[in-house]
């Protein structure tokens, strides 16, 4: 690859990099009834021109930053979490870090998608395509912290039912600060479970 072509492509890369965190913000800051191509091609300093050169819709466009918003996510789940130790003492720190995302804009903003797609046709296979990668985004960050607690016959069953219950809490409990008691029970349940799981009790 020439000097030229490269960068070319990397302008390309940081235009498009520019796009999605605009859009992310957009999201955040306004919802997805707020977000437009054109405020989120203002908001990266870029033309319209250029932004629809990448994504042609709105709903493209959107998705495709929650995409980019959660691969980033998922990095931080995993570097903030210590690999030292034993991995049952892991547990409750994977469900403190995934408490903490779900808590976060990111998932916030996640949600406005899914409430949109309720009503709008254009985002529904693409909402169905982010949730499945999420969840398998969710599942390998997992096995990467406590492989050995992945192999364990009933890791799925009980990852997915700690995500669909913090899921359920934040969701329910979104716009209300103080949610420190009811957070406690539902860990306490949790490790509780998972001391079941591994036929061991979890601190």
């Amino acid at each position: 690859m020439t000097g030229e072509r490269r960068q070319q492509k990397d302008r390309t890369a940081a235009t498009r990099a520019a796009v999605l965190e605009a859009t992310f913000e957009l999201l955040v800051e306004r919802g997805y009834g707020g977000t437009s191509t054109r405020l989120a091609a203002e908001k990266a300093g870029v033309s319209l021109g250029a932004l629809q050169h990448h994504f042609r819709t709105k709903a493209e466009l959107t998705v495709e930053a929650m995409r980019f918003a959660s691969d980033r996510l998922a990095e931080e789940f995993v570097s903030a979490v210590p690999r030292d130790g034993d991995e049952i003492e892991r547990v409750p720190l994977v469900l403190d870090r995934l408490y903490v995302v779900f808590r976060g804009q990111t998932f916030a903003a996640v949600m406005e998608l899914h409430l949109a797609a309720r009503t709008d046709e254009s985002l529904r296979e693409p909402i169905r395509q982010l949730h499945e990668a999420d969840q398998k985004r969710i599942r390998d960050s997992a096995i990467a912290l406590m492989p050995g607690v992945a192999r364990q016959p009933g890791f799925d069953a009980w990852l997915q039912m700690s995500v669909a219950a913090i899921r359920g809490m934040v969701v329910t409990t979104m716009g209300v600060d103080d949610v420190a008691d009811e957070w406690q029970m539902l860990r306490q349940q949790l490790l509780d479970s998972a001391g079941e799981l591994l036929g061991q009790e979890s601190a």
